[in-house]
């Protein structure tokens, strides 16, 4: 059985430093060449600050790669709420030695992005959110939310997606959106992390369960603590 990659929050666009479109094309051609299947699991792309179409046009070899993949039968995508239109809004699959698992971008978990105010940031930047001062605004605005109340929000986010779980019968859930890689022995909850400084995080279900694992410029990274510093949504 091939070994399936899930991976999220890479957040592509004209903004994106180029060395996170050259960590991403790493990681999709090494999929590729290793036989692996990949889960694209939402906020790939920057679309709610850089409009639709920007990622790929930004990343031309990304959006091939990732295509290429696709069309090969072995890449799946759901959506997040910075690239609505990306894919399906969950994957489910039964997982050898793991059983039912759940695969989901989890925005919809998120305390903030699912209140009044943050629907209302929400259909702002995907109007303007292309002019620099909104997306200025924008970031501003999250990064005092979480400076104040961040963990408060992540344990929110994690109940939220565990009881997903629960109702739906799964034996685990694979989320992104928080920024926060997560998988601890026992939990049902867990997180592929995120793409960030030099570092790809990604999960990985192989025939031995699941393991979180990372990518740098110059190739595998020692795996993501199971809880580390988040970085926004």
């Amino acid at each position: 059985m091939r070994p399936l990659r899930v991976a999220s929050d890479w957040h592509l666009g004209p903004r994106a430093p180029a060395r996170h479109g050259a960590l991403a094309l790493d990681f999709l051609r090494r999929a590729a060449d290793e036989g692996a299947e990949v889960i694209l699991n939402g906020d790939v792309w920057e679309e709610l600050f850089a409009g639709p179409g920007a990622g790929p046009r930004a990343f031309p070899e990304v959006a091939a790669a990732a295509a290429a993949l696709a069309a090969a039968g072995r890449l799946r995508w759901t959506r997040g709420n910075h690239d609505p239109d990306a894919g399906v809004r969950r994957i489910e699959l039964d997982w050898p030695g793991v059983g039912r698992v759940l695969v989901a971008h989890g925005d919809g978990a998120d305390p903030v992005s699912a209140s009044a105010i943050g629907r209302l940031g929400d259909a702002v930047s995907r109007r303007f959110g292309r002019l620099g001062v909104v997306h200025g605004a924008a970031w501003l605005a999250e990064r005092s939310v979480r400076l104040v109340a961040e963990e408060r929000m992540i344990a929110i986010f994690r109940e939220r997606c565990e009881r997903l779980v629960d109702e739906g019968g799964f034996a685990l859930g694979v989320f992104g959106h928080v920024h926060r890689a997560h998988l601890a022995p026992g939990d049902r909850y867990a997180n592929a992390g995120f793409l960030h400084g030099e570092r790809l995080e990604y999960l990985e279900l192989s025939p031995g369960g699941a393991r979180l694992a990372a990518l740098g410029p110059a190739g595998p990274l020692p795996a993501a603590p199971a809880s580390g510093p988040g970085g926004g949504a």
